[in-house]
């Protein structure tokens, strides 16, 4: 794992593991769960991402801040993670390979209160490793008549609420969690999908 260790102490890491072992056991019980096949494949991929998806870690309370103007307003726009896919040529004599990539970058003092993990950061966590390739997710994209960026960020957001959820969070402050996120999705109706994720 990228680990840098000035963010990362041994307490730290400690709740990190603690999380992704609890995140983990919560999947397989959300698996048996559902008789739905895709699914259960999304649950597995998911906990394939806690396993082997290495994490970066930078000494900060976001990853980027972005002020822009849209129709004669400003909006402010603040990343607190985000899950990198990467693919890189790497060419071996007259051979070409495709090399694929993902990793995880996180902002320190969002992620941790201390040497414990924040509850924001946990929701973070969940929401990151909730993100997969588009081909894991193109048919939820055609079916709901969205794109696969939408599609991506819906499914993160679903998948981390009802996990958060299983892990023990209250259902209501899984909800205020996600108070006002919907208008990233504009026509969708992203609060019908976070009511059925937490079981309301």
């Amino acid at each position: 794992m990228f680990f840098k260790n000035r963010v990362l102490t041994k307490k730290r890491k400690k709740a990190l593991d603690g999380f992704r072992k609890n995140a983990a056991k919560a999947l397989d019980d959300l698996s048996r769960e559902t008789k739905d096949r895709s699914t259960q494949d999304l649950y597995r991929i998911m906990q394939q991402n806690i396993r082997e998806t290495p994490i970066v870690f930078y000494p900060r309370r976001s990853i980027r801040e972005t002020i822009f103007r849209a129709g004669g307003r400003i909006f402010g726009s603040v990343t607190k993670g985000e899950h990198v896919h990467q693919i890189q040529i790497v060419q071996k004599g007259e051979q070409r390979f495709l090399v694929k990539s993902h990793y995880i970058n996180l902002p320190s003092e969002h992620v941790f209160d201390g040497d414990k993990l924040s509850i924001d950061g946990v929701f973070t966590l969940a929401h990151e490793y909730g993100h997969f390739e588009k081909a894991a997710i193109s048919d939820f994209a055609i079916n709901n008549k969205m794109s696969e960026e939408q599609a991506e960020e819906l499914i993160a957001d679903i998948l981390s609420a009802k996990l958060c959820v299983k892990i023990g969070y209250d259902r209501e402050h899984v909800l205020s969690h996600f108070a006002g996120r919907g208008i990233v999705y504009g026509r969708i109706p992203f609060e019908k999908y976070i009511l059925k994720a937490v079981g309301k």
